[in-house]
């Protein structure tokens, strides 16, 4: 039969140094972690607002007219709407010679829009195509369902810790065991699953604005690892 110590040798598990001052003896240091695949839960567009032509005071009054349409038909919606960008500026020609010649003027805009409500986005962009144009579709999970995940795994992961622990311990020949240290180590997620996390459509085309009915946010894997020390 195997003495405690050679089962410990056996099982492959890590033992600290004894120090030559204070002896640590039967202590084990290994590590447990869990995992949990949570749904994409928020939606986040950006529509891009643009005009340009000869006349700057009919670019601006056509861009101002674009830009409330989209902004009138975000807010009445429940999102959360944020204007990253906007800004205007002349066009220029050049000669041959050097020569600067004003030819236009161009405004343009960038409204975010964000939401958990997918059919409420789908239908913003679709409703404001003659206005403004996708620049992208990403999706994400919303930091209230991250949280809540987080701690989930934390406790699983846990779990497993001081299930591992209570098997090592009765295998070594001990009966109890105590927590030397205890880390919950980086917090880890990857996207999984066949859809993609982004959608991007072609700038200058309307009709590739269009987001289709049915879109599939994906998921994302969280996981955590627990490191820890007992002494049986």
């Amino acid at each position: 039969m195997l003495k405690p110590i050679a089962l410990f040798t056996a099982l492959s598990a890590a033992v600290l140094p004894v120090s030559a001052e204070t002896l640590h003896y039967n202590v084990v240091e290994f590590s447990e972690s869990a995992s949990i695949e949570v749904l994409r839960d928020t939606a986040t567009a950006r529509l891009r607002v643009h005009e340009e032509g000869k006349n700057q005071e009919e670019v601006s009054a056509n861009f101002i007219k674009k830009l409330n349409h989209v902004t009138r038909k975000a807010t009445s919606n429940e999102f959360k709407t944020e204007l990253l960008h906007r800004s205007a500026f002349p066009r220029y020609e050049f000669s041959d010679k050097g020569k600067r010649t004003q030819t236009g003027w161009e405004e343009q805009a960038v409204l975010q829009v964000e939401s958990k409500n997918f059919e409420a986005v789908n239908k913003l962009v679709a409703d404001t195509r003659g206005e403004a144009n996708l620049e992208s579709l990403t999706f994400r999970v919303s930091k209230q369902s991250r949280e809540d995940t987080v701690d989930e795994v934390s406790k699983a992961a846990l779990k497993r810790f001081r299930d591992r622990a209570a098997s090592l311990t009765k295998n070594m020949g001990f009966r109890n065991y105590k927590i030397v240290r205890l880390d919950f180590g980086q917090i880890g997620n990857r996207s999984v699953g066949a859809a993609p996390a982004m959608m991007r459509a072609k700038a200058m085309d309307a009709e590739a604005a269009h987001v289709p009915e049915q879109t599939t946010p994906g998921t994302e894997e969280i996981s955590i690892t627990v490191r820890g020390t007992i002494q049986m």
